[in-house]
Order: C-alpha cells, then structure tokens, then sequence
C-alpha cells in the first residue's frame, strides 16, 4: 500500500466555492470559453501610458489569447497588471482594488 506508513491526525473536507478565487484570469477565462456571441460584449479597461485619458479599451474578439501573466489582443500585448476592469455590457464585473470608486 502506497499510504500506509502516512499518519493522517484530521482530514478536512475543505468546498469548491470557498477556493475559487476571482482574479483577472479566472474571468478572461470564463469570458473566452464561453458562447461566442457573448464573448462580444466584453471589453478590457487598460492603463495606456500614450492615450490623453491614461486609459484605453479593448474589446475581447475572437484574436485574442491568455497567457499566464498577459492578455494579446491583435498586435496588443497586455500585462495583467495593467487591467484596470473587465467591462460586460458597459457594467464592471472585475475591477482592481486600486480603483475603486471611495
């Protein structure tokens, strides 16, 4: 037996929902794998050193990829940390702690 000499003093059931965290990925993710049709509706708030606002919109198409640690959106390379919100139909359903309305 491949656990028998493992001493095991409490074993803890631990739920799905309470592990899932809801990061910047998780919700590109969900947006991606979704219907396709839906995926449409998303767009990415960035931080854009070079626009007036300092801020610029990408919308999710069907171009875009999710790495570990980006976003590439067409010719865009984009760092998670420069996402500022996820946008749904115009309605924030990811915003960075930072930037939140006080």
């Amino acid at each position: 037996m491949f656990f028998r000499n493992i001493r095991f003093s409490k074993v803890v059931r631990l739920d799905v929902e309470v592990l899932k965290i809801n990061t910047i990925r998780n919700e590109l993710n969900k947006a991606y794998w979704g219907d396709v049709a839906e995926r449409r509706k998303y767009r990415v708030l960035v931080i854009d050193r070079l626009s007036d606002s300092g801020l610029k919109e990408y919308p999710l198409s069907d171009d875009i990829r999710i790495l570990s640690d980006r976003l590439i959106v067409g010719d865009a390379v984009i760092p998670f940390h420069r996402i500022v919100a996820i946008l749904k139909d115009g309605e924030v359903i990811w915003r960075r702690n930072a930037f939140q309305r006080k």
